[in-house]
């Protein structure tokens, strides 16, 4: 068994280089990936991994020690709890840019004839009126 670069509940400092389909941050160690939920594309972050496999890690901030300037302040109380909006902490229109590359990533990977995906429109009203939301229920 191969023995993977990274470790459960120990810390690390990395860089974000991408950013995945619900907005988690992506980080390598040692061509090792790691998903971060709140990091953002360009940001250096303290990390504490909490779950390893084989293929891949995942970790949370510690700290953000660069901040991204797509970063902004969140404007909900729940936002970290509720899991409606994994983006809340990007500026929209970044949001809109992140849309637009996921879609055309999955376009190059599935077509075989190429398309150009054109650039994603707003929604016209304001970033707080959602279209979708997930729901998360708790039972004791």
């Amino acid at each position: 068994m191969n023995k993977q670069p990274v470790e459960k509940n120990k810390e690390y400092i990395v860089d974000i280089i991408d950013n995945g389909f619900e907005g988690e941050g992506i980080a390598k160690i040692d061509n090792f990936t790691i998903f971060i939920n709140g990091a953002i594309k360009g940001e250096k972050v303290k990390i504490l991994i909490v779950k390893v496999l084989s293929s891949h890690a995942f970790g949370k901030i510690l700290e953000i020690i660069e901040k991204s300037d797509k970063r902004q302040e969140v404007d909900c109380k729940t936002y970290k709890r509720c899991g409606g909006c994994t983006m809340r902490h990007i500026k929209y229109e970044e949001t809109l840019k992140m849309k637009q590359n996921a879609v055309q990533s999955l376009v190059n990977k599935t077509l075989k004839n190429k398309i150009e995906v054109k650039e994603t429109l707003r929604n016209g009203k304001s970033i707080s009126l959602q279209k979708q939301s997930t729901i998360s229920i708790r039972t004791k």
